[in-house]
């Protein structure tokens, strides 16, 4: 096993694997320029001397690495909210400034409002297509019935 950690971030900052992890820390926080950003990087584990366990490729070694860091507690679940302003023009010319707004919430059991808010619209709209129930050439924007209502 090997990966990102405090060797790799001596490489990244033309350091020896043998520098003082003070000196190392201060090298990125003057790189980063915010205190808050090293400090994640630090809850993470980039700097830990911990061999972070190599899978196929680089995504799939840093999903694997912070999915063992980054998790939901016992009862705790993910929140989506998202507010949209569009502009009405009414058929007098007069403009509306209208708000729409999605809050979801995830399942602490299920999913997470991030699985249903992104990855169900998704497998709706890649099975309609595998299924050939959207035919037409398509631009990749659903603003059309036929795409978006199953999705809603």
């Amino acid at each position: 096993s090997s990966g990102i950690n405090a060797e790799y971030m001596c490489h990244l900052t033309n350091q020896s694997d043998t520098i003082f992890y003070d000196n190392l820390r201060e090298i990125l926080l003057d790189r980063l320029g915010s205190e808050k950003t090293l400090k994640t990087i630090e809850n993470l584990g980039f700097l830990s001397d911990e061999p972070i366990a190599k899978r196929g490729s680089p995504i799939d070694t840093m999903s694997n690495h912070l999915s063992n860091r980054l998790f939901y507690s016992k009862g705790e679940r993910d929140m989506i909210l998202m507010r949209h302003e569009v502009t009405v023009r009414w058929p007098d010319n007069r403009r509306e400034l209208k708000g729409i707004n999605l809050v979801e919430y995830g399942d602490p059991n299920g999913y997470t409002a991030m699985a249903k808010t992104v990855g169900y619209p998704c497998a709706i709209a890649t099975s309609n297509g595998l299924d050939g129930e959207i035919t037409k050439d398509r631009d990749g924007l659903p603003f059309s019935q036929d795409i978006y209502k199953p999705m809603l």
